[in-house]
């Protein structure tokens, strides 16, 4: 590895880059998985027991997320159909049949 290391600045460009980017990703995979386990934990905490002996459940980091993605979703599905539905509404054929006699009544003075 120290030989690889050392003769690096030999090699050509695009050998470099592709080294780089590996070893910035596996640098960027190694902060993610310390940050995921310190945020997230080793031991899952799903239900908690309250008072009466009854268990509810607790909300979970990923449940969050995956809810949060879901509404992110809806929302977007329902941008995209409001769309279309605008677009429909549009009359395009009125407008560009004012826009053509506009265009003529210029070239008739």
């Amino acid at each position: 590895m120290r030989q690889y290391l050392a003769t690096l600045h030999q090699r050509p460009h695009h050998h470099k880059k592709r080294f780089a980017l590996l070893a910035s990703g596996g640098f960027t995979l190694l902060v993610f998985g310390i940050w995921a386990l310190v945020n997230f934990g080793t031991t899952p905490a799903t239900q908690v027991e309250v008072y009466g002996g009854a268990k509810e459940e607790q909300a979970s980091p990923f449940g969050s997320l995956y809810r949060g993605l879901g509404a992110s979703f809806e929302a977007l599905r329902g941008s995209v159909s409001e769309l279309k539905s605008g677009l429909e509404v549009v009359d395009f054929e009125s407008g560009y049949e004012e826009m053509k006699n506009n265009s003529l009544n210029v070239y008739d003075r």
